[in-house]
């Protein structure tokens, strides 16, 4: 796999660490896609890179550059992309035959970010559906990881947003009959930040999609029974932040993975009173600070 080409490089905001270059590019996976990637380069040397996986009808242009601001200025180099069916990638919205090609996605990145970097201490770090994915990533393969970093992730559907006994019986027969027809998400837009902004942004975003193929819906079942089923095979250190006031993830879905996963391996860290998105909530700087906290302490293990 070629190393994320450069199409082109600006400066970033002005609230961004002076230095840091942002660049865009594609990488393309094993089954030929295409997918939009970026990053955001620390000045100087990198001490370890993050590659970021976005959440569910989302795009790497809304969770990542917050952190992105934050951890450059640290020494890392920090990447993301849009999945296959999302944002700025080629695909129907949020239709996949089968749950793990997005997988296939994240191989693509991962080796990417490999080819960039070689040696470098690569995290990933996946929100909501992008923590599944991120997870069962690295469930798959630990090979080059140095840890991940789950923020609200995926592991079951809080009771708010679940669909209906009739829609979820409906999917089930529609992803045999027409796995492609989309139907509407049940994700209030006001469970995701306390912030207003956020909410009002995201509502009118163009690259999100509020609706999800009733072949993605029931491949995401089959998904979860198998990754609660193989926590236990876990090989790679994690850190899980959940949202205590989620109600778009379920939190007790988590720590009931964070139960039976090897307990030397996992830090299991609950900010109550937060929202799904804790990555775009007000507290978001203290978040990022014990992120940062323990990739430090990952950091150390990795040199020793």
């Amino acid at each position: 796999m070629d190393a994320l080409p450069r199409l082109h490089s600006r400066q970033l905001d002005v609230s961004m660490t002076a230095g840091v270059r942002h660049e865009e590019g594609h990488v393309v996976t094993a089954d030929g896609l295409s997918l939009y990637s970026q990053r955001w380069l620390a000045e100087g040397t990198a001490r370890g890179a993050l590659l970021f996986v976005h959440g569910l009808g989302d795009h790497s242009g809304r969770n990542a550059p917050g952190p992105a601001a934050h951890f450059t200025a640290r020494g890392f180099d920090c990447h993301a992309f849009d999945h296959r069916a999302h944002g700025r990638s080629p695909g129907p919205k949020v239709h996949v035959d089968a749950f793990d090609e997005f997988l296939t996605d994240l191989d693509a990145a991962r080796r990417a970010v490999g080819d960039a970097a070689p040696g470098l201490p690569l995290f990933l770090v996946g929100h909501s559906q992008g923590g599944l994915v991120a997870l069962r990533s690295a469930l798959r393969s630990a090979e080059a990881l140095a840890g991940v970093i789950l923020s609200s992730p995926l592991l079951g559907i809080h009771p708010a947003s679940q669909p209906s006994a009739l829609l979820a019986a409906s999917a089930r027969v529609l992803s045999r009959a027409a796995p492609w027809l989309r139907l509407a998400n049940k994700l209030d837009p006001r469970n995701l930040s306390h912030d207003a902004a956020v909410v009002a942004a995201y509502s009118r975003d163009p690259l999100v999609s509020h609706r999800v193929s009733s072949r993605w819906y029931v491949t995401l079942l089959e998904a979860l029974a198998d990754t609660h089923a193989r926590a236990s095979s876990l090989a790679v250190p994690m850190l899980v932040i959940a949202a205590g006031d989620d109600r778009v993830v379920d939190p007790a879905a988590t720590a009931l993975f964070v139960e039976r996963a090897p307990r030397s391996l996992v830090t299991h860290v609950v900010w109550h009173g937060l929202y799904h998105e804790i990555f775009n909530e007000p507290e978001k700087a203290q978040v990022f600070r014990r992120m940062e906290s323990w990739l430090e302490e990952r950091l150390l293990a990795v040199r020793t």
